[in-house]
């Protein structure tokens, strides 16, 4: 199993329009081996900026690879960039080596 990531920073005050902009966007859904998508938003009022987390879980990391080179994604990501947004998205990838679900023990992926 795998999952990525991608760290996202925007203007304080703005959070709610990449959130519009995610729920407006679709594709990754039904791409082979794609398992789950989640935005996370950190929970922090001190910072001049509001950050978000991009959470896609994948069955490998080559379906993760075989989304980022697809057409879909490139559709996903075209349009011009949001003035909003702060930097650039900050992408980490990690490969889960262990799990556990509700009422059962960790084990090994």
């Amino acid at each position: 199993m795998y999952v990525g990531t991608n760290r996202i920073r925007v203007q304080k005050g703005t959070g709610h329009q990449l959130e519009e902009r995610f729920s407006e966007q679709g594709g990754v859904e039904n791409h082979p081996g794609f398992i789950r998508f989640q935005m996370w938003k950190l929970d922090d009022d001190d910072e001049d900026f509001e950050e978000y987390l991009i959470v896609t879980q994948w069955k490998s990391k080559e379906h993760q690879r075989e989304w980022v080179r697809s057409e879909g994604f490139r559709h996903a990501h075209s349009g011009p960039r949001a003035d909003f947004i702060l930097g650039h998205a900050r992408f980490r990838g990690y490969e889960v080596r262990l799990a556990s679900e509700i009422g059962q023990a960790k084990s090994p992926v």
